[in-house]
């Protein structure tokens, strides 16, 4: 299906897409375990799709403490390949939509790739919007992840960090960043420069990174972040840090930061962080009592034994992480839901109105 650049918003179909990971990259192997889509057409959202999925690896502890999907929640569950078909129903000939949107398509060029299709042939060369791209042409970079940003916008979230929920969160996010200039009678040429220019389903540069928003931001704008980290004995904390950059050791990512708890530099490693929030926006690290203080440093030093001389060691140099939001774009031509769902919804969304709660 082919688009014209003076179409109406509301004359297009769009695909509201959202996944769920095992970890933090696709490069290094990590798999979706969640997939929900939303359909709009006219303005309204027509079908829904959510599915939990078999990985087919572990899920990491980050991961399950943030999202509460464990690994036996997909035990059993289809794989990527087994739902394809029913996912594609939904996408073909849509422009594709998501927050962050880039990080959701490495993971889904993987999988495709996994079934032996490719993305853009099975789905048309489609534009893309990208809802953390149009909030940082508003409000400026840092402070756009989902949640914070439902909010600043009037919306209160009712799930977080499950595919379906955020999808329909984002949704909300698409119509009320586009209000003020148009909304659904805005045209696909005046929402393309709302994001700053064009955007395809393959990124500009084949081998950039696509980490996590707020770690991008973070590492970009070299601003304090409260972390959520779960050590080596799976213990919780929270401290505040300074993310410096993020090296490859062996077969795993890890964050170098300075650590405000320990007065020093400091490796994490990223399937370990539970959720990273910006501290100005009122978040305060929590300090550690001396039980929690003691069981950290006796797994500290289990734990980084080894890092040090990896982390120095050749091959293991820093990776390049560009702010991607901000590159040219490729042109084109012109709720926690077990099992599957694939259903109607005939409410339709305004503006002044939240996403439906998911079922």
């Amino acid at each position: 299906m082919s688009f014209s650049l003076v179409q109406k918003l509301r004359d297009i179909p769009f695909a509201f897409v959202d996944v769920e990971t095992t970890g933090a990259s696709a490069d290094f192997g990590h798999r979706v375990i969640e997939m929900g889509i939303a359909r709009v057409e006219g303005g309204r959202v027509v079908a829904e799709y959510s599915q939990l999925l078999d990985p087919q690896r572990r899920i990491s502890a980050g991961v399950t403490a943030l999202t509460g999907i464990s690994q036996d929640m997909v035990a059993g569950q289809p794989t990527f390949a087994a739902e394809l078909s029913r996912m594609l129903d939904l996408l073909r000939g849509a422009v594709v939509v998501g927050h962050n949107v880039r990080f959701d398509l490495g993971f889904l060029r993987k999988e495709f790739r996994v079934c032996r299709k490719d993305l853009v042939t099975e789905i048309g060369d489609v534009p893309v919007l990208d809802t953390v791209r149009i909030a940082r042409r508003r409000f400026g970079r840092g402070g756009n992840g989902l949640q914070v940003l439902s909010r600043r916008l009037g919306m209160e979230p009712p799930v977080a960090h499950r595919a379906l929920a955020d999808v329909q969160t984002t949704v909300g996010v698409f119509e009320r960043l586009l209000e003020p200039v148009g909304g659904w009678d805005l045209h696909l040429a005046d929402a393309l420069m709302a994001q700053g220019g064009k955007m395809g389903l393959l990124p500009v540069n084949p081998k950039e990174s696509l980490l996590p928003l707020e770690l991008e931001e973070a590492l970009d704008l070299k601003i304090p972040v409260s972390m959520e980290y779960l050590d080596a004995r799976q213990a919780k904390t929270c401290r505040v840090i300074r993310p410096m950059h993020v090296r490859r050791v062996g077969g795993e990512l890890i964050l170098v930061a300075w650590c405000e708890l320990r007065q020093a530099q400091r490796t994490f490693k990223i399937e370990r962080i539970v959720q990273l929030v910006r501290v100005e926006e009122g978040v305060v690290a929590v300090p550690a009592t001396p039980e929690v203080e003691r069981a950290e440093a006796s797994a500290a030093t289990q734990e980084d034994a080894a890092l040090p001389d990896a982390i120095t060691a050749e091959g293991t140099e820093p990776m390049m992480v560009p702010a991607r939001h901000d590159l040219p774009e490729t042109l084109f031509d012109p709720a926690t839901v077990p099992g599957a769902m694939l259903r109607p919804a005939a409410k339709e969304l305004s503006s002044s109105e939240e996403p439906s709660r998911p079922g």
